[in-house]
């Protein structure tokens, strides 16, 4: 997580000090273009003022591909990140964030179907582990809420943590590279 921030760190003062840089018609600033990051990453979409606005698909070098909506170059309504090692979120982004409904399918197979907020598993939501167990409940910064009874769960799913499908496997700022405002 803390390699993805300093990636976006890096990547926004790049975008900053060097502009971006566009591969075909080099004028391009609204309509649909493509543009390449210093980094290898590239876009292609919408844009408005030379930034992502609309829909577009970002790739990452690292083989990270988001496809969805974006608001002045963040993440933002209806989407979906495929990461490369095979985990994945498809639903509502907010400033770049998981926010609203959403499902996110963790490297095990595990996988959340609910509501998040700024990012973390917050609200009713239904976690069904690899094994088939299930707990569905309410969940309260990327964990069980353990001040709420279950709605329903199975028997060895319990109301225990959630054995490492929680926030700590979910990118809390996925949409933070694609910060695209100069």
């Amino acid at each position: 997580m803390k390699d993805m921030a300093k990636r976006c760190c890096l990547l926004v003062m790049a975008l900053v000090l060097l502009g971006v840089s566009f591969s075909g018609a080099q004028e391009v600033k609204d309509g649909l273009g493509k543009m390449t990051m210093p980094d290898g990453s590239e876009y292609e979409g919408q844009l408005k003022d030379g930034i992502p606005e609309g829909k577009g698909t970002l790739t990452y070098s690292n083989g990270d591909k988001y496809e969805g909506e974006f608001n002045q170059g963040k993440f933002s309504g209806h989407g979906q990140m495929d990461y490369a090692d095979s985990r994945q979120y498809k639903g509502e982004f907010k400033y770049g964030l998981f926010e609203g409904n959403g499902v996110f399918v963790y490297l095990d197979g595990s996988k959340y179907e609910g509501e998040f907020k700024e990012g973390h598993l917050n609200g009713q939501g239904l976690i069904t582990y690899a094994d088939g167990s299930q707990y569905k409940g309410k969940f309260k910064d990327g964990d069980i809420d353990t001040t709420q009874p279950p709605v329903d769960s199975s028997p060895n799913a319990q109301q225990s943590p959630l054995n490492g499908v929680g926030t700590s496997n979910v990118p809390v700022n996925p949409g933070s590279t694609n910060n695209f405002i100069k």
